[in-house]
């Protein structure tokens, strides 16, 4: 049977529980999150002018298919922002 090659994702990764954590400076977990590319030069073009570029995160718990290993799945968007609406109109109508 063929090994199964793990695809990373853009703007995916995940985050695992730190078992090699030795003090308390240490992070209780960590993990790797992959942008892609295009979203970064996005985000660097809308926000030239900005200091800092916010990300939305979401996370989602996981158990390892083969390990059984708790873990926290992780994607990265830009932040939502709300639509623009005339001022005193309805958005439900």
């Amino acid at each position: 049977m063929a090994q199964q090659v793990f695809e990373q994702k853009p703007n995916r990764g995940a985050i695992f529980i730190n078992k090699d954590k030795k003090s308390e400076n240490q992070p209780d977990m960590r993990g790797n999150i992959h942008i892609d590319r295009n979203l970064l030069i996005d985000l660097l073009t809308k926000h030239k002018d900005k200091p800092l570029i916010g990300l939305s995160v979401s996370l989602w718990k996981q158990v390892g298919k083969t390990s059984g290993e708790q873990y926290l799945s992780a994607a990265v968007s830009e932040p939502y922002e709300k639509p623009a609406t005339e001022a005193g109109k309805n958005p439900w109508e």
